[in-house]
């Protein structure tokens, strides 16, 4: 009985099914010529269960659940060091201005002390629908501040545009602005101090500042402060100082972000909180 149930034979149409001793079953089919014959060997399929199944998603999402924050991380690092990238071009194309107009930093018309002091909009690259008079000479839709650097001194437009930018500012949405003639107010995603001094003592108030003159690590652009959506990183800022160099001011007290906080979302800080934050920047150098 044992042998009968080992090498029992199932017989087919052109051929026989037998067990072999591994187990697995092996078609011997007569061939045309009596002298050859061929074993086909048929391996049995096995597929996933359902509780397999189950088990593998839920160690792929572990493991996404894992990664993301340190891919997120990382993706932020990259942008910030692209940021840093810009405001070293920026300073560059800075040094190459200043070079040529007599030592002094690109003229802007919202640090004018006596018509359009307006520190909030320093981050403005053109005038917009502003109008000139007697003593601010401006021109509607002209280039302004940081403007000044576009097309002679820098190479590319997006420069002027922080990759970790997510307030109303990005740059797909501001480049056909800035090639078109347009009175619309344009805006980049860098805060610039001016190229005046505006101060309480009278023989400082209205002085320009030459940058070739500037001491103690005074920081001349910054990331964007108009509004609490042109922070473009969370914990600080990137800085552009007086000699080239840029730098990363850790916020750890959120001492900018406060400066937010007497106004509603959509305004800016008052006038006298912006030196107030220039002066935090140029003091706390690392």
């Amino acid at each position: 009985m044992r042998t009968k149930n080992r090498w029992q034979n199932t017989h087919r149409k052109g051929g026989s099914w037998v067990v072999s001793r591994a187990g697995a079953l092996v078609n011997e089919r007569k061939s045309e010529n009596p002298r050859t014959e061929v074993a086909c060997v048929v391996q049995p399929r096995r597929a996933f269960t359902i509780v397999e199944l189950l088990v593998t998603i839920s160690i792929v999402a572990l493991l996404m659940g894992l990664l993301m924050p340190g891919l997120r991380a990382a993706r932020e690092g990259a942008r910030g060091i692209q940021c840093a990238s810009n405001l070293r071009q920026i300073g560059i194309a800075m040094f190459a201005y200043a070079f040529q107009h007599d030592d002094t930093l690109p003229s802007t018309i919202f640090d004018d002390d006596s018509e359009h002091y307006e520190p909030s909009e320093m981050m403005a690259l053109t005038t917009g629908d502003i109008q000139a008079t007697s003593s601010t000479p401006a021109t509607p839709g002209d280039w302004d501040g940081l403007g000044r650097l576009a097309g002679a001194f820098l190479d590319s437009d997006q420069v002027l545009y922080c990759p970790c930018h997510h307030g109303d500012h990005p740059y797909d949405q501001c480049a056909d602005l800035i090639k078109k003639t347009s009175q619309e107010r344009v805006y980049c995603n860098y805060h610039f101090i001016g190229d005046t001094v505006v101060s309480d003592v009278p023989e400082e108030n209205g002085s320009l500042r030459r940058l070739f003159q500037l001491r103690g690590g005074a920081v001349i652009v910054a990331d964007g402060m108009r509004t609490p959506s042109d922070l473009n990183h969370k914990d600080g800022a990137n800085l552009l100082r007086e000699d080239g160099s840029v730098t990363y001011w850790y916020d750890a007290e959120f001492r900018v972000r406060d400066a937010f906080i007497t106004s509603s979302s959509d305004e800016p800080p008052p006038p006298e909180r912006y030196d107030e934050i220039w002066k935090l920047f140029a003091g706390d150098r690392d």
